[in-house]
């Protein structure tokens, strides 16, 4: 299952680079921003915003739900933001509030809707090198990994995404989500189970 993790990562399906700003500025921004100055808001929005949204993404599976819950995370941030602590990472804190405004949209949500395919949002890149055949496989293994994600229940493959997907720890996970440490080690274990079971069912062996 680790192979197709690495496949999966690698297709660019999260971003886990933090290009903007360096932890040292972020600490300034944050500083700024919770004295009142909101020019320090967009480069705090634009380190983070495309990965939260795919955080987003694949807990709500609509590219619109989405993009709608990347800015409520925002706005509430900006309404909180004189509660941060500042002895924690400012995306840990922000992923948080993205991830309870998931989980309550999800309990929210009365009817289905279509979703959005990763095909949609994140289509091959036909520069120098493009492939086709490549990037057909490529595309097609990427449904197979999102596919499998959506079977998995609201809380095993919140803990999936955030360990695997962002690579947090399981104490970080554990804070964000509000559940013990035990928890969330016991979910992603379970999540991890269910994802093989799935893909195996699926699509044969990993």
């Amino acid at each position: 299952m680790e192979a197709v993790w690495r496949r999966f990562l690698a297709m660019g399906v999260c971003v886990m680079a933090d290009a903007l700003t360096t932890p040292e500025v972020e600490r300034v921004l944050v500083e700024r921003l919770r004295r009142g100055d909101r020019s320090a808001f967009n480069p705090l929005f634009e380190r983070y915003r495309e990965r939260l949204f795919w955080v987003a993404f694949h807990m709500l599976r609509n590219e619109q739900d989405a993009l709608d819950a990347v800015q409520e995370a925002f706005v509430r941030v900006l309404r909180a933001i004189d509660r941060f602590d500042t002895s924690r990472r400012f995306y840990t804190w922000a992923c948080q509030i993205l991830i309870n405004y998931c989980v309550d949209r999800l309990r929210r949500r009365s009817s289905s809707r279509e979703n959005v395919s990763l095909e949609d949002v994140a289509a091959p890149d036909a520069g120098s090198g493009y492939d086709p055949e490549e990037a057909v496989a490529r595309q097609e293994e990427r449904r197979r990994v999102f596919d499998v994600l959506q079977k998995l229940p609201p809380p095993y493959r919140t803990v999936i995404i955030l360990r695997e997907l962002e690579g947090f720890s399981c104490k970080e996970i554990a804070e964000m989500t509000g559940t013990t440490h035990a928890t969330v080690r016991w979910r992603l274990h379970r999540a991890r189970t269910m994802f093989r079971e799935i893909w195996e069912k699926e699509f044969g062996g990993l």
